[in-house]
């Protein structure tokens, strides 16, 4: 079993999963993630949130948003944030 961190990102403040938990493989941990970004989302000081599951040797899995979040505010959110200078 590998050890899966899922670091989530909301409203500017990043939360790093420092303890994790354990699936046979990638799929599992990604459902996972997906199942935990989808009920955060229903809050709304979490509208905007994305989680990255993460390897615990740090290698990134996947990077989840809500299926219910319109992924045209997340473009519009990266925008506003992207510097062009």
């Amino acid at each position: 079993m590998r050890r899966y961190l899922f670091n989530i990102y909301a409203a500017g403040v990043v939360s790093h999963d420092k303890v994790g938990r354990k699936y046979p493989s990638d799929g599992p941990a990604v459902a996972y993630g997906q199942r935990l970004v989808d009920e955060l989302t229903k809050d709304d000081d979490y509208h905007d949130a994305v989680i990255d599951v993460i390897t615990a040797s740090g290698r990134l899995v996947a990077r989840l948003i809500s299926r219910e979040t319109p992924l045209i505010h997340h473009v519009r959110q990266a925008t506003r944030q992207a510097s062009l200078h």
